[in-house]
């Protein structure tokens, strides 16, 4: 996986499956701490907003960082990480601009 060194909310990085092929660009859409670890949720980069399904539904994924390096949750921290990451998007409205 790539490295997040100057990682950013909103940066759009590029990731590779642990057998080196590419799985597509991702945007980082949260950072957040949970017991003095770094975490970083992403979701599929979508261009323009035609490129969402019917429902609008996107999925998230959610990385630790160790060494500067992201790496897959271990299964016994995938619950408190998800929790985490619905309280800090918890107050993030998601504007819908289809209306205006």
């Amino acid at each position: 996986m790539e490295d997040d060194k100057d990682l950013a909310l909103g940066d759009i990085i590029a990731l590779d499956d642990e057998n080196g092929e590419e799985m597509g660009d991702f945007e980082v859409i949260a950072m957040f701490e949970l017991n003095d670890k770094q975490y970083v949720a992403m979701t599929d980069y979508v261009e323009n907003e035609e490129e969402l399904d019917e429902e609008g539904e996107i999925d998230i994924y959610v990385f630790g960082i160790e060494d500067g390096e992201l790496v897959p949750l271990l299964e016994e921290e995938e619950e408190a990480a998800h929790a985490k990451l619905h309280e800090t998007l918890d107050g993030i409205e998601l504007i819908d601009h289809s209306n205006e």
